[in-house]
């Protein structure tokens, strides 16, 4: 799929969407991955859709294969971790 790119080249994702996308990637629910950030699952839901919307993707499966792919997560990232810490 196409994905919508920001002026420099790189895939538009917001901060929090990146954060989200690689909590996904490491097999995180929504319910886990608001706890690791501090909002509600409803939010996360959003940010779900518009990862889903934003990478061409009809699963959360197919979002994480689509980032992998794109070099936007590395899967097992000690970023997404060390947050729980």
């Amino acid at each position: 799929p196409e994905l919508s790119r920001g002026t420099d080249g790189s895939t538009r994702l917001t901060r929090r969407e990146r954060d989200v996308l690689e909590l996904m990637a490491n097999g995180r629910s929504n319910a886990e991955i608001g706890q690791a950030l501090f909002i509600s699952t409803n939010t996360v839901r959003n940010h779900v859709a518009n990862l889903l919307a934003k990478l061409g993707a009809r699963s959360r499966g197919e979002a994480v294969a689509v980032a992998v792919r794109e070099g936007l997560v590395v899967v097992g990232s000690s970023a997404a971790r060390s947050r729980d810490a």
